[in-house]
């Protein structure tokens, strides 16, 4: 059986400078992150480059405060690497269902 799109592909978290301050802030791991967009920015497409590179498709999934917010209070969670990484993949997964 050959391997479908999806098992080649990676979700990644994406945050808009206007939204980035907000997330950083009430992250419980904030101190493992870069505090400012433009640093967080730079890693981030190092992260994108080294994936594609691998021949890996990556799926961009932009975190919004008040959505990611709502998911982590109603599944009761902390902000952390664990979870937005949790939130992207299921937002990308939910994506997949709907096309």
């Amino acid at each position: 059986m050959k391997p479908t799109i999806e098992a080649y592909t990676v979700a990644m978290p994406w945050y808009e400078p206007e939204d980035f301050q907000q997330l950083w802030e009430l992250a419980h791991d904030r101190d493992e992150m870069p505090s400012d967009y433009e640093t967080w920015h730079r890693n981030a497409v190092a992260v994108m480059n080294a994936w594609l590179a691998r021949g890996r498709a990556l799926e961009i999934v932009t975190v919004r405060p008040a959505e990611f917010l709502a998911w982590l209070a109603e599944a009761g969670l902390p902000n952390t690497a664990e979870t937005r990484r949790s939130y992207v993949e299921q937002r990308a997964s939910h994506c997949h269902d709907v096309a």
